[in-house]
């Protein structure tokens, strides 16, 4: 009996301990529930902060008696690539190593008529190289703002080159007193491969099309091939002969003094042992010697920008550019006797699309279509559907996929055969897949040192057959067929196979060599010794009637403005997105860390490129044709 009454005592007992568990479970759970959600709440109200401050940012006001900063970064571009704004903080990007030309050239028209600015200052430490055609666009924009009424001065540490030419378009340039001034002039080179390669025994197998096509030299010679070098010379001389008319113009010096100051430098230094920074005063390259901590001092003496007692606000180019209000400016077409008949249309738009580095291409998902790497496929087809009355297309690109480079030029032809007139703005590089994008346009402009033709195709395929056979592993199988085409780096490339290719290589040249001869209405037999992968200058294209004229990018817009019978019009850059102002301050954000010296970062960028094209090959697909012309000078 009692045995029984402890048993249902015990029940009883095990039942509330149980009861007791599961609240306290239920309420640890519940504890847990809310702890989670909180932090969860709190998790996205913080995300929503942190992008809300990313892309609405400060506001970003120019104070009155403002002087522009103008910082270019390592180089120019047409058009700066979308990135993500964390990517850019934490990795890295391109986005903040390269400087949008046309947001300079904007920046400075606006701030010219801006009274709150007083003037402008070049700090140009951190540019490495920056082509002709860019020059010449930033210089017509320098010379804009100088004619306000509003002084520019230059100010570096250390002058490279190409720092130094933009900067002579400033009214004075100062220098550090232990800083420098060095010009290098202008070459073509290329590290070479082959040795190292032939020590891993990897082979390089190449197809190409002509003797000037230099893009695959690197990796079957140990030097420049002669032909190659015979054709570079006039172009080096003609590039380096417009870099000194810069300076010789702007500083109001001879081109003897420029020469001499390039090739015999060392003959200033002795005996004198004077300082190279008062070398380059004493041979009119730079006005006055001062210290960072003295410039505003001297600027504001010799300029007259305000009173001693009162302070001169800065603002950069970048946050300038950000207060600009959104707005398409109404442009008035450009007339003469013999055209202005045919401008009928009282408005439209003009569609400004720029094809931006090497061009690679993917299937896309809907329908399997080709995209491009530039988008320049996209916009094209978006200008068609939004009707616009023209399309510039800006090329700054030495080519790449034939397949891709194709696709845009469809796209080109596309829109003409919807009453579209295309107009090519040729900029620094417009060669090879740049060249056949090209060559159909309604009208071609490019400037004076424009890079352009490469009329050439090439494939290349490494492989590592005896390697592998070096360190012992062999390939073998059954196949169905002896015949069978099938590149693989792992056992080489067959004589059939080898044949196939330089055959599919040899199809794209001669679609290539049509694609010019219908374009530009040259007879096949005048165009031969044009092509061949030879590159020409904007000048040289002009006289081989590769180009029809001589222009820079507002050329390019009046002439379409004219094709299209335009007498007034808006222009439209596609693809192009404003950065928030608080993507200013993360492109800002590398001036936190140690610098290297300009020429260091191009001897860098040098190795980075060298690496990339040696791990290039290793990934190029195999059967694919390129048109890609190497040669993108830095100068």
């Amino acid at each position: 009996m009692n045995d029984s009454v402890d048993s249902t005592t015990n029940k009883v007992t095990q039942k509330k301990v149980n009861l007791f568990r599961r609240i306290l479970r239920g309420i640890a759970a519940m504890f847990r529930f809310l702890r989670v959600s909180v932090a969860n709440i709190l998790l996205v109200i913080f995300l929503v902060l942190i992008f809300g401050f990313l892309f609405s940012g400060p506001t970003v006001t120019v104070e009155p008696d403002s002087v522009l900063v103008f910082e270019p970064n390592q180089s120019f571009v047409e058009k700066r690539q979308n990135t993500n704004p964390l990517l850019e903080l934490f990795l890295g990007s391109t986005g903040t190593d390269v400087t949008d030309i046309h947001e300079v050239i904007s920046t400075l028209h606006h701030a010219a008529e801006n009274p709150r600015i007083l003037a402008l200052e070049i700090r140009p430490e951190s540019l490495a190289g920056i082509s002709l055609v860019h020059l010449d666009m930033i210089g017509e924009a320098m010379q804009s703002f100088s004619e306000s009424g509003k002084p520019i001065y230059a100010y570096s540490g250390d002058f490279g080159q190409s720092a130094y030419v933009m900067s002579t378009y400033a009214d004075a340039v100062f220098l550090n007193p232990l800083g420098s001034l060095s010009f290098s002039g202008i070459a073509f080179e290329s590290m070479y491969y082959k040795a190292i390669l032939d020590k891993f025994d990897v082979n390089v197998h190449i197809f190409r099309t002509g003797d000037y096509k230099s893009a695959v030299e690197p990796f079957i010679q140990d030097a420049m091939s002669d032909v190659v070098r015979n054709s570079y010379r006039p172009i080096v001389d003609q590039l380096w002969d417009s870099l000194k008319s810069h300076i010789v113009v702007n500083r109001e010096l001879n081109e003897a003094a420029v020469d001499q100051f390039t090739e015999n430098f060392a003959e200033f230094l002795h005996p004198t042992r004077k300082r190279l920074g008062e070398i380059a005063v004493e041979q009119g390259f730079v006005d006055e010697l001062v210290t960072s901590e003295k410039l505003s001092e001297v600027v504001q003496e010799r300029f007259e920008l305000r009173s001693p007692n009162e302070s001169i606000s800065r603002i950069s180019t970048e946050d300038y550019f950000s207060t600009i209000e959104e707005r398409r400016d109404l442009k008035i077409a450009s007339t003469s006797p013999e055209d202005s008949n045919v401008l009928s249309k009282r408005s439209g738009t003009i569609a400004v699309i720029t094809v931006e580095g090497t061009i690679f291409g993917w299937s896309g998902e809907e329908n399997a279509q080709l995209v491009d790497s530039t988008g320049a496929v996209e916009h094209i087809q978006h200008a068609i559907n939004e009707k616009v009355d023209a399309i510039v297309l800006r090329v700054n690109s030495p080519g790449g996929s034939v397949i891709a480079s194709e696709a845009i030029r469809l796209r080109v032809e596309a829109a003409q055969n919807h009453d579209i007139p295309v107009v090519v703005s040729m900029s620094g590089t417009a060669a090879s897949g740049g060249y056949w994008i090209s060559a159909g346009a309604d009208r071609i402009l490019a400037s004076d040192s424009t890079i352009t033709g490469s009329i050439g195709v090439f494939s290349m395929i490494p492989s590592a057959e005896d390697l592998l056979q070096r360190i012992g592993i062999s390939n073998d199988g059954v196949y169905s067929s002896d015949g069978h085409f099938r590149v693989d780096p792992a056992i080489g490339i067959s004589e059939s196979e080898a044949r196939m290719l330089q055959a599919s290589v040899d199809d794209a040249y001669s679609k290539f060599l049509e694609i010019v001869s219908t374009g530009r209405d040259i007879p096949a037999d005048d165009l031969k010794p044009l092509a061949g992968g030879r590159i020409w200058t904007g000048r040289q294209a002009l006289a081989n009637g590769l180009i029809d004229q001589l222009g820079d990018y507002d050329d390019a817009i009046d002439v379409a403005a004219r094709l299209a019978g335009l007498k007034s019009y808006y222009v439209e850059r596609y693809g192009f997105v404003k950065r928030p102002p608080f993507m200013n301050l993360l492109a800002q954000a590398s001036s936190w860390f140690p610098q290297i010296a300009p020429q260091s970062q191009k001897f860098a960028r040098r190795v980075q490129h060298s690496l990339q094209d040696i791990h290039d090959i290793f990934l190029i697909e195999p059967r694919k044709a390129y048109a890609f012309c190497e040669l993108c000078p830095d100068f």
